[in-house]
């Protein structure tokens, strides 16, 4: 069912295609999120950051302000992924925030307007064999139900989006392969990935189709965890000013290897993980090993668990990234000193298959999170440029983090997302030249 409502929400793409394909899709773009992919779009991360950093300096310039700076870590998101994802600019990150685009109005509808569908959603994987796609489309277009006709407006709307900057940037790079020139060939990475297909052998390329889902998803992993983690390591150092400062007091030599920075946005993303928790369907009967054996009815020990082919499975990232059996007595406790020295024996021996830092934070295996390196560097990217400029306070207003799938802060007893916080202005204070 997931499978089947993720093809239709976004396409053929990353988080809809299964088996073969999927592994296919997900060799291609481990090449396109590498450590030296990073490098490259790292320019990037640096100018819409600088960006942030004017508007912000303009408006504190006159003393301490209080920002919502979830707004702010949202439009920087965004950007940020518009730019180095798809190579394309949201966001001028004016000082005066500008109307929310129309791609991004409809994207954010997808999941809140599917929420009501649940019990159509089961229907979807007889639906799909309905016809052709334009018959389906218009049977979706003529539903009873008012989410499922403005459902299908949005998919159709994002994917025409999404196909006109496919083929703008087909035409730009052809254009300019033909003039002998670079310019038009970005460093995005819908452009790595159309360079990557024209020498690519037909077993390891991507269809059109194929491609242009990938930009709906860059777009929907993107952006709102990465803000919500921004704003959370942002919340969680107005707590601790001696570890703002001494984050502050750091020297530039290598983004990726300034380790209490690291240390800091590893236990941020370890205590509190923006999605806690993901659903999971096997698509055969399995058996899931229990790492710590547990008592039954019958005072049998289960050492396993059956699961039967189609069954919801949820996996509790935030649970397992705070279990003290595996992170120690103070695994409840946020404190960066612990990942500057060797972690426990306990972590190393779970065999957590998290592919970041033993957490399961971008969880594990061959559905994990693909862009965690690209999260990693914008988070540290933001949070250097900021710190080295602007002090951050708790506000008078309160902030609260509503735990539900997805962690998101809020005024305490309002419903709006939102997370003021108290910047002022740091006088000399500038970040260190590349």
């Amino acid at each position: 069912m997931t499978q089947w409502r993720n093809k239709l929400l976004w396409g053929p793409g990353l988080l809809s295609s299964t088996g073969m394909a999927h592994k296919r899709q997900r060799r291609v773009l481990n090449a396109i999120f590498s450590v030296q992919r990073m490098r490259m779009v790292l320019p990037i991360f640096w100018d819409v950051t600088r960006r942030l950093e004017d508007s912000l300096v303009n408006l504190l310039h006159r003393g301490p302000t209080e920002l919502d700076m979830l707004v702010w870590m949202s439009r920087v998101s965004l950007e940020l992924i518009g730019q180095a994802g798809i190579g394309v600019s949201f966001d001028t990150l004016a000082e005066t925030s500008p109307p929310p685009s129309g791609y991004m109005l409809a994207a954010k509808q997808l999941i809140p307007l599917s929420f009501p569908l649940q019990g159509f959603m089961r229907l979807i994987p007889s639906i799909v064999k309905i016809g052709p796609p334009k018959f389906r489309g218009f049977l979706a277009k003529i539903a009873p139900h008012p989410n499922i006709r403005k459902l299908r407006e949005i998919i159709y709307f994002l994917y025409n989006t999404n196909r006109s900057i496919y083929q703008q940037r087909v035409h730009a790079m052809a254009k300019a392969e033909n003039n002998g020139a670079c310019e038009g060939i970005g460093s995005d990475m819908v452009s790595v990935l159309i360079q990557y297909n024209k020498g690519a052998d037909t077993m390891n390329k991507l269809s059109d189709d194929e491609l242009i889902s990938q930009m709906g998803t860059l777009i929907f992993a993107g952006h709102d965890t990465t803000s919500v983690a921004l704003s959370r390591i942002l919340h969680v150092l107005s707590l601790h000013q001696e570890i703002q400062e001494k984050l502050r007091t750091m020297s530039y030599d290598d983004l990726m290897s300034l380790p209490y920075l690291d240390a800091v946005c590893k236990e941020t993303l370890r205590l509190y993980a923006p999605v806690t928790q993901l659903h999971r369907v096997p698509r055969k009967n399995t058996s899931i090993p229990l790492s710590r054996p547990v008592i039954g009815r019958n005072g049998d020990t289960i050492d396993r668990i059956f699961v039967e082919a189609g069954t919801m499975v949820v996996v509790g990232a935030a649970a397992v990234n705070r279990d003290p059996v595996i992170w120690g007595p103070d695994a409840d406790q946020w404190i960066p000193e612990r990942w500057l020295q060797p972690l426990p024996k306990t972590v190393a021996d779970a065999y957590l298959p998290g592919v970041y830092s033993h957490m399961m934070t971008f969880m594990g295996g061959g559905r994990s999170c693909i862009g965690f390196k690209f999260a990693e560097t914008e988070i540290k990217v933001v949070l250097y440029v900021l710190l080295s400029r602007m002090k951050f306070e708790l506000s008078d207003v309160p902030v609260v983090w509503n735990m539900y799938n997805f962690a998101t802060p809020t005024i305490r007893g309002g419903i709006r997302p939102s997370m003021p916080l108290k910047v002022t202005l740091l006088n000399g204070k500038t970040y260190h030249n590349k």
